[in-house]
C-alpha cells in the first residue's frame, strides 16, 4: 500500500472495461485493498475523454470492449495527445494472442504494459508499482 500514495495525494488509477463485474473487482482490489484512488468507465467511446477529465497516474485498458478491439483505438488516441501520452497504460484482455500481434502500437513514450486475463493479483500489482515508480511526477 505504500505506492498508494504520492505525497499527501492517493496515485489516481482509471479502470476502462465494459465488464461491471472486473470494475468492481478493481475497485475492490486497487481501491479498498491498495489505498489507490479508483475511477472508471465502462463507455470506450467516451474513455478518452473520461482520462483527460480524471488525469489518472496509470490507466488499466481493456482491449476488447464489445466484441471488437476497440481498445487500440482509444490507446491510439492516448499515445496522440501530449495530455495523455506520458500516462503508463496496462493493456488488460483475455485475448492474449490479440495483445502479442501488435507490437508496435505499445511502443510510446509512457510505458504499456500487456496483461493477460486471469492474471494473478500478486504479478499485476508489481506492474502497477513498477509502472507508477517510472511514471512522471503526477500534477497535485
Amino acid at each position: 500500500m505504500a505506492e498508494a500514495a504520492y505525497g499527501s495525494r492517493k496515485r489516481r488509477i482509471a479502470v476502462i472495461d465494459d465488464d461491471a463485474v472486473f470494475v468492481d473487482l478493481m475497485h475492490d482490489l486497487l481501491g479498498d485493498g491498495e489505498g489507490y484512488d479508483v475511477v472508471s468507465t465502462q463507455h470506450w467511446l467516451y474513455a478518452f475523454e473520461f482520462i483527460k477529465d480524471t488525469r489518472p497516474d496509470l490507466i488499466m485498458l481493456d482491449l476488447m470492449l464489445g466484441r471488437e478491439q476497440t481498445g487500440w483505438a482509444v490507446l491510439q488516441l492516448l499515445q496522440e495527445d501530449p495530455v495523455t501520452v506520458d500516462i503508463p497504460v496496462i493493456l488488460c484482455s483475455a485475448a492474449a494472442p490479440a495483445l502479442r500481434q501488435h507490437p508496435a502500437r505499445t511502443s510510446a513514450p509512457a510505458a504499456v504494459e500487456m496483461v493477460a486475463k486471469p492474471f494473478d493479483v500478486d504479478h499485476l500489482l508489481g506492474v502497477i508499482v513498477r509502472l507508477l515508480a517510472a511514471a512522471p511526477d503526477p500534477v497535485a
